[in-house]
Formats: C-alpha cells, sequence, structure tokens
C-alpha cells in the first residue's frame, strides 16, 4: 500500500464486539489524489439484499437505511459521511457537530464507478470526493457497514446502541504515516 492509500477492514461490530459473518465484512480505501480523496468501498452481495428503487449512481437520503459501506471524515471544525450503496447509490452529509447537518450536498453529481460483481462475490462502488468538501485540516476517520440489523465498525465506539457519530472518537488518520 503506498503512502498516499488507507484501508479499512470492517470486522466488528459498532461496540468492538467480534463478528463472525464474513458476509458482513467490508472494506473502504481510500486514496489520497491531488484532485481530492477517491472513496472505493467493497461489501459481500447479501442472501436477501436491502437496495433502494432508484437509478445505478443516484443520490438516496436515508441510504442508511439500505445495506451501505459509510465512511466520516473528521477536520477542524467539522466532518463529512460519504455512503455508497450496494445498488450503486450515494449520499453525502456535511456536519458542524454530531448530527448538526450544515450541507446535504444535494447538487453533487459525482461519477460513481459501480461493480454489481467485483468478481469475487462481492460489490464495490468507487467515487472521487472533491477538494472542496474534504473538512479542513482532516485528522481523524472511521469507517462502518451497515446490512440489516448489523452496524459493523472499523473502530469500535461505545454506547448502549450503535451511533456513528462520535468524531471525537474517531482514529487519528494521516496519508504519509499510516500503516496498515
Amino acid at each position: 500500500m503506498s503512502k498516499n492509500e488507507v484501508l479499512f477492514s470492517i470486522r466488528t461490530f459498532w461496540d468492538g464486539t467480534p463478528c463472525n459473518e464474513l458476509s458482513l465484512f467490508g472494506d473502504v480505501r481510500l486514496v489520497q489524489t491531488e484532485e481530492g480523496i477517491e472513496m472505493t468501498a467493497r461489501l459481500p452481495h447479501q442472501l436477501q439484499p436491502n437496495i433502494p428503487d432508484a437509478p445505478i449512481g443516484t443520490r438516496v437520503a436515508n441510504l442508511w437505511e439500505y445495506d451501505v459501506v459509510e465512511c466520516f471524515l473528521v477536520g477542524t471544525d467539522s466532518y463529512l459521511e460519504i455512503e455508497l450503496g450496494a445498488g450503486g447509490h450515494f449520499l453525502a452529509l456535511g456536519f458542524s457537530a454530531p448530527r448538526v447537518r450544515r450541507n446535504e450536498y444535494t447538487d453533487w453529481k459525482p461519477d460513481i464507478a459501480y461493480r454489481k460483481d467485483a468478481g469475487d462475490g462481492t460489490w464495490e462502488s468507487r467515487v472521487l470526493i472533491p477538494n472542496s468538501m474534504i473538512p479542513a485540516g482532516l485528522h481523524s476517520a472511521n469507517a462502518f457497514v451497515i446490512c440489516g440489523n448489523s452496524f459493523l465498525c472499523y473502530h469500535a465506539l461505545p454506547g448502549p446502541q450503535p451511533d456513528f457519530h462520535q468524531p471525537e472518537r474517531f482514529p487519528s488518520l494521516s496519508f504519509s504515516s499510516y500503516d496498515a
């Protein structure tokens, strides 16, 4: 892996409990480019997939209600949530504080590279997050999988129920010093 890449292998439930269901293991790869950050999400096909009835490549509100892989990017004063769904859909939301939306990016029309079959029983979706959307002072990140009633997390988060909006608890992110 090069110095401009970070890989999040999502293998545990949101609270850190081990997950033994290989079909829920997802990955998020971030690659820093001159134009922004390329995010690639990968997840096995589910036996009973939960995919919205919308054209591939479109924005779907509340995409977290479907099979989805998410990545949160945290900056000095804000954070960005990017969701890529099992059907080739996306959602981007900007926050000024936990659960305080400041931008819904309804005008963002990314060029999504979606593969329904990545050749190994998984789907894959890739999108370029432009520099203009990346929070200033980017310093931490976390990645998640939601499938049905299963909530998985790269870096575990405390609480009595899944709550991904805990940016102050995310691990540090540094493309130049990350060691997978």
